[in-house]
């Protein structure tokens, strides 16, 4: 009876030890797939969804926004907005884009003069990418349009700069579904 409890106790050892990597990857992250948002990414955990009309340059517009806020000082965030066509077929889309990342900049007191941004592409649109800091307040925030819909991803985290892992584990699942 002693072998049998025994063995018992060492299959129950070896299946916990053989799932603690699935349990791990489980616990890692959220993989978001949004059918009508047509993107992939990877949160922290799962965010919250909300769709609300803002009041744009443009008139009222949706906004779908996927928000995870792993503390009162760190949130992860995707948003897409989806503009007039014909709106976009009349403008110069780098100018759309660069006014849509200087209002999330400038809002959160993000020196825009002085903010280095780079280029950015998701398969094959053009995006622009921008790691600032204010103080206390340091973000990582892209925008990237894609026909008559504009991405926004961002990080916001207050009290201490963004980690290269988390830039990286978040920024890099980003993928616009084809």
């Amino acid at each position: 009876m002693k072998i049998k409890t025994a063995f018992l106790q060492l299959s129950v050892a070896l299946l916990v030890l053989a799932m603690l990597p699935v349990l791990a990857q489980a616990q890692s992250g959220y993989k978001l797939s949004s059918k009508e948002g047509n993107f992939f990414v990877q949160f922290p955990s799962e965010p919250d969804f909300s769709a609300e009309e803002v009041e744009t340059a443009v008139g009222n517009l949706m906004m779908y926004t996927y928000l995870y806020e792993e503390s009162d000082d760190a949130a992860y965030m995707v948003a897409y907005i989806d503009y007039p066509e014909d709106m976009v077929e009349e403008s110069d889309n780098d100018v759309l884009l660069e006014a849509a990342l200087n209002g999330a900049l400038s809002s959160w007191g993000i020196d825009i003069e002085n903010a280095t941004k780079e280029t950015t592409w998701h398969s094959g649109y053009k995006g622009i990418y921008c790691k600032e800091s204010n103080g206390d307040t340091h973000t990582a925030y892209e925008v990237i349009l894609v026909g008559n819909r504009l991405y926004q991803i961002a990080i916001l985290q207050y009290g201490k700069p963004i980690s290269k892992k988390a830039l990286n584990s978040f920024y890099d699942s980003f993928e616009i579904k084809e």
